[in-house]
C-alpha cells in the first residue's frame, strides 16, 4: 500500500507531483540498488565491526533484513551509504520497528553530534566558521551557509560555540505532519540546519534533523521537552485536529451562505485530478462548464474557493454543496490546466511578451486580493490556472487569510519551494510574503525550470532561510531579472507592492512591443521546448 502524502502533498498529485520528502521527480535512468548485494554487504560490515554478534546470530535476521530493505524508499538507499553506515541503518530500523507499536508512537530519538564555532553578527545570526570540516551527519551535506556582508566584506562578530544534535522522528505518515513537526522543533528553540525525510512503502515516516539550539550534550531532557511541547500543542483548543466533523460542516455551511447549490443541478463528468483532500471533476451547472471539487469530509477546513472575490484574474466561485452526503466546491472550469503542468510536465517555454503578460495578469489578481486585505499565502504556478485565450486566473487560497484578522501571522503556511523566509522562520509576516512567492513564479516563467530542482522542498526552505536564492540566467531580460531579485529580497520592506509591479511590467511590455523598423506587433506565443 502506498503511503499517504507528506506535508505539502495535499493536492500535489493535483499539482506538482512532489512533497516535502523528495526532490523533483526525474526520469528513472539509474538502476535500482541491488538489494541482494546490499544485504550481503551490510551483513558483512556488521560482522567486521564485532559489535553485533547477538543480532547476526538470530536465524531470522537475514529474512527480516531483506523485508526491511524492500520497504525502504529508493532515495533512502541512495542517500545513506548503508554499508559504511550500517550502525545508523540499524538504528533507523530499530526506530521504525518501535514505531510499529501504536502505544509507542510517535518515536523521538536524539543524539549529540559535535560542536561548531560560529560568528554572531549584529543581528545575532551565526555564520559557520568551519564550512569545509565535515559535520557528523546522517546523510548528504546540504552546505547552505548564511553569509552576511557589509560593503562587500564579511561582517565580523563575536565567536560562539554551538552544539549540534540529531533528532530522529518516526510515526504514521500523514497529511501536514512535517509542517507540524518543524513548527514543534522551532517552539522548543531548535534551529533546523539540515533535514532528511522519507516515507516508507508501508506508510511510516522517517525524519532526521540536524539542529542547534540545545545547550548541553545530554539529550534526555531534550526529548522530554519535545514531548511536553507536543502534548501541550495537542491539548490546545485551537488545534485543528480537535475540530469535529459537525463543526467543520457548520463552518462550511456558514461560509457558503446563500451560495448553496442543489447537488441535483450538477452534472458530474470525467475526473480530471485526484488528491488526498479532494477529487476534481469536470461538469456542468446551469449550462456552464464548471470544475467540481468533491471534498473528503475529514479534510473540510476553510475550502479555498469560497473567498468572496470577483476579478478577471481570480478563479470564479459559483457555489457549493454542503448537504450530507455531498460536499463540493463549484468553480469555473479552466481548460488549460495549471501553469506548473504547462511548464514542467508538458515541456513548454514562454517568449518574453507572454512572460510579461502572464506576470501582469498575476499581479493584477494579487493586487486585487491585497487591496481587499487578503493574503494568499500559497502563490505558486500550480495555483495559476490557464483559461480560454491564455487568460491566467489565481486559484486555491485555501490558506488565504485577511490581513485584518487579529493576531500576528507566524504559521508555517504555503509550499516550501515558494515560501518566504519570514514564514519559514515562523516570524510575523504580511502581504509581502506573497511578493516573495511571486518572485519564484516569475523565475519559473522566465526559465521554465522547477525551483530548486536539485533539493527536496524542505532542503530548499532551509536554504532560503539562510540566504540561498535561485540563479537568474543572463538570458533573462534585465528588467525581469532586477524585479525577481527585488521581490525575493530578505527584507520584506524592500520588496515592491503589486501596484508598483504592475506599473513596471506594463512599461516593460510597452517597450518590448514597440515597433522596430516596421509596424508589425509582437505576438505572444506558447511553444514546445522541443520546437526550439
Amino acid at each position: 500500500m502506498a503511503p499517504p502524502p507528506r506535508d505539502g502533498e495535499e493536492a500535489q498529485d493535483l499539482e506538482e507531483g512532489t512533497g516535502e520528502s523528495s526532490p523533483v521527480p526525474r526520469s528513472p535512468r539509474d538502476p535500482l540498488p541491488n538489494l541482494q548485494e546490499m544485504q550481503r554487504r551490510i551483513y558483512e560490515r556488521l560482522r567486521l565491526t564485532g559489535r553485533h554478534g547477538q543480532t547476526l546470530a538470530d536465524p531470522s535476521f537475514p529474512s527480516r533484513l531483506a523485508r526491511h530493505l524492500q520497504r525502504l524508499p529508493r532515495r533512502y538507499l541512495s542517500d545513506l551509504d548503508v554499508v559504511d553506515r550500517a550502525d545508523d541503518f540499524l538504528l533507523h530500523w530499530e526506530i521504525l520497528e518501535e514505531c510499529a507499536d501504536p502505544d509507542k508512537r510517535p518515536v523521538f530519538r536524539a543524539r549529540y553530534l559535535k560542536s561548531t564555532t560560529v560568528q554572531v553578527d549584529s543581528d545575532g545570526i551565526g555564520n559557520n566558521q568551519e564550512p569545509d570540516e565535515p559535520c557528523q551527519k546522517l546523510l548528504e551535506e546540504l552546505s547552505l551557509e548564511r553569509r552576511r556582508t557589509v560593503d562587500g566584506n564579511d561582517s565580523m562578530g563575536d565567536l560562539k560555540t554551538l552544539l549540534l544534535h540529531e533528532i530522529i522522528f518516526s510515526s504514521i505518515d500523514r497529511l501536514k505532519l512535517l509542517s507540524r513537526l518543524t513548527a514543534l522543533l522551532s517552539e522548543v528553540g531548535l534551529n533546523i540546519r539540515e533535514a532528511h525525510v522519507y516515507s516508507t512503502k508501508d506508510g511510516f515516516c522517517l525524519d532526521v534533523f540536524v539542529v542547534d539550539g540545545w545547550e548541553t550534550e545530554e539529550t534526555d531532557e531534550l526529548i522530554a521537552r519535545i514531548k511536553e511541547t507536543l502534548t501541550q500543542k495537542n491539548a490546545s483548543p485551537s488545534n485543528s485536529t480537535n475540530s469535529s466533523t459537525s463543526d467543520k460542516v457548520s463552518d462550511l455551511q456558514q461560509k457558503v451562505g446563500d451560495s448553496e447549490i442543489d447537488w441535483k443541478m450538477l452534472t458530474k463528468g470525467e475526473k480530471i485530478a485526484s488528491g488526498s483532500s479532494a477529487d476534481l471533476y469536470r461538469g456542468t451547472y446551469n449550462g456552464l462548464d464548471v470544475a467540481i471539487k468533491c471534498l473528503r469530509i475529514a479534510t473540510l477546513s476553510n475550502p479555498s474557493e469560497i473567498e468572496r472575490v470577483k476579478h478577471e484574474n481570480i478563479l470564479q466561485f459559483y457555489g457549493a454543496c454542503t448537504k450530507h452526503p455531498y460536499y463540493c466546491i463549484v468553480t469555473e472550469y479552466m481548460p488549460g490546466g495549471n501553469l506548473y503542468d504547462f511548464l514542467h510536465k508538458q515541456n513548454n517555454f514562454l517568449d518574453l511578451v507572454t512572460i510579461i503578460k502572464i506576470a501582469i495578469s498575476i499581479s493584477k489578481g494579487m493586487d486585487y486580493l491585497h487591496q481587499n486585505d487578503i493574503i494568499h499565502r500559497d502563490l505558486k504556478t500550480a495555483n495559476l490556472l490557464i483559461g480560454h485565450d491564455q487568460v491566467i486566473k489565481i486559484a486555491d487560497f485555501g490558506v488565504a487569510r485577511h490581513g485584518s484578522q487579529e493576531g500576528q501571522m507566524t504559521a508555517e503556511t504555503g509550499t516550501y519551494r515558494w515560501m518566504a523566509p519570514e514564514i519559514i522562520n515562523h516570524k510575523p509576516y504580511d502581504n509581502k510574503a506573497d511578493v516573495f512567492s511571486f518572485a519564484i513564479v516569475l523565475w519559473e516563467l522566465a526559465t521554465s525550470k522547477v525551483p530548486y530542482d536539485n533539493l527536496t522542498p524542505l532542503q530548499a526552505a532551509l536554504g532560503v532561510r539562510q540566504g540561498l536564492r535561485l540563479d537568474v540566467p543572463a538570458s533573462v531580460h534585465p528588467i525581469l531579472s532586477k524585479m525577481i531579485q527585488r521581490c525575493w529580497d530578505e527584507d520584506p520592506d524592500v520588496r515592491p507592492t503589486f501596484t508598483e509591479i504592475i506599473v513596471e511590467l506594463e512599461n516593460t511590455l510597452q517597450h518590448v512591443q514597440a515597433p522596430k523598423g516596421g509596424s508589425r506587433r509582437s505576438r505572444a506565443k506558447m511553444q514546445k521546448k522541443s520546437e526550439c
